[in-house]
């Protein structure tokens, strides 16, 4: 029986927080998933988001508070580490997910691939600045990297032999560029993309700070580095 972890990093998502667990809950009944965890990750958030948290009686709930804030990536790391199932699901906790788009992505819950990913076909609903940064982002990570993805940050089912062979580092919110990018070198890696639609939230958005933007190029730059040294190192060394 094919097992999932559900990983959602939350924080100050007081608002959203239940109601994405019950977008999960149904899309997890309706695909019929018999065995799962639902793991919410508070990121020592400053508003109730973990006393509505602790006063949710859902089935198979576990929720761990990080003891300072880590960042969206450093969250789902620790979901990484707490989740004990065969694949990960990990969805962030602001309800822009509807269940029926998170039911596209578990009808791939039994195969084999290492990553069911998704992209958005609804990109020019989304706020302005999300939009017209999407734009430039996507071809130029593709460029830096040698990829060719659709999107690099969208909602995704992993295998959890993927997350433990592959030690992110990031704790920013480009934690799944390193991801991608750190996976290009393993061997018969497999993957799939999926068009999803999202629920945007313009208001209220921690992706686009300043200090969140920040960090995101300072490891974008770190992973160039790292990608560059691997290609010279299987080109010359191989």
């Amino acid at each position: 029986m094919v097992s999932i972890s559900f990983i959602i990093p939350s924080y100050n998502e007081s608002k959203k927080i239940l109601e994405t667990i019950n977008e999960i809950t149904h899309a997890i009944q309706k695909i019929n998933i018999k065995k799962y965890e639902i793991i919410v990750i508070d990121d020592n958030s400053t508003d109730n988001t973990f006393k509505i948290l602790k006063n949710i009686n859902i089935k198979n709930l576990i929720i761990y508070k990080n003891k300072k804030n880590l960042g969206f990536g450093g969250s789902i790391k620790k979901g990484f580490e707490l989740a004990k199932n065969k694949k990960i699901f990990w969805i962030p906790g602001d309800n822009s997910h509807p269940h029926k788009e998170i039911e596209k992505i578990l009808k791939d819950y039994k195969t084999n691939l290492d990553i069911v990913s998704t992209y958005y076909v609804n990109s020019n609903q989304r706020a302005f600045y999300r939009k017209v940064f999407t734009l430039i982002y996507t071809p130029i990570l593709n460029w830096i990297f040698q990829l060719n993805l659709p999107y690099f940050n969208g909602i995704s089912l992993i295998n959890k032999k993927i997350t433990d062979r592959i030690k992110i580092k990031t704790n920013s919110h480009c934690w799944q560029v390193e991801l991608w990018v750190k996976a290009k070198y393993i061997k018969n890696f497999s993957y799939k993309f999926i068009p999803t639609i999202l629920n945007d939230r313009i208001i209220g958005a921690n992706a686009f700070k300043l200090k969140n933007s920040i960090k995101v190029l300072m490891n974008i730059v770190r992973l160039f580095f790292i990608n560059l040294f691997m290609t010279i190192k299987l080109k010359f060394f191989n």
